[in-house]
């Protein structure tokens, strides 16, 4: 093989510039991957079903901006081991669970990622269990409300046990509110949403 340095000169091609770039691509990647790291799990458990089934590899990355009500994270259970879970309450919130349904500071929670007619119950055959989130807490649940070990067992989990999140999608469905809030203490029928909501 031959080049060219200057019109009408040629000589041996020298791999040097070559593997001078390699060289450099290779560590630029390098320290990129210990930037923008990330983990791949395997889901082990029914806690997360649908939309997470037992042998789907899940990638994680490093919690780097805010987390939002929906995120799906990773989760240290303080026992050596991680759970997946999504997060339902923010810090500051008081999250109320009754009749099958979630209530965010008084508004009822819709929850579009999960399957038709799944409600969530409180732990230990309560009929109403209310949780009022610390500065750095956050209410967790998992997607299968049923078979899940979450924060209506264990409380709110404060954010240093939140380890990563699944990134997902920007269209994704996210948790919103409908026009319907808590009843009072007492009473059984759900209220249509009021002006000061």
């Amino acid at each position: 093989m031959f080049w060219s340095n200057r019109a009408g000169e040629s000589g041996p091609k020298k791999p040097f510039g070559w593997l001078a770039a390699v060289a450099a691509g290779a560590i630029l990647g390098i320290a990129a991957g210990y930037n923008i790291r990330g983990t791949v799990s395997i889901v082990d458990g029914t806690s997360m079903l649908p939309n997470f089934t037992p042998g789907t590899r899940v990638f994680t990355t490093p919690v780097a901006t805010g987390l939002d009500r929906g995120d799906v994270i990773m989760l240290d259970d303080n026992e050596g081991e991680f759970a997946l879970k999504r997060i339902v309450g923010l810090p500051g919130e008081t999250v109320v669970l009754w009749r099958g349904y979630v209530f965010i500071n008084g508004r009822m929670l819709v929850e579009p990622y999960l399957p038709k007619y799944t409600f969530t119950f409180p732990d230990e055959k309560a009929h109403r269990n209310t949780f009022k989130l610390g500065e750095n807490e956050y209410f967790v649940l998992g997607d299968n409300r049923l078979q899940s070990v979450d924060s209506r067992a264990y409380g709110p989990v404060p954010r240093a046990q939140i380890k990563a999140r699944v990134p997902e999608s920007s269209n994704r469905l996210r948790a919103g509110f409908c026009d319907f809030t808590l009843p009072e203490r007492g009473k059984t029928g759900i209220r249509p949403l009021l002006a000061q909501y």
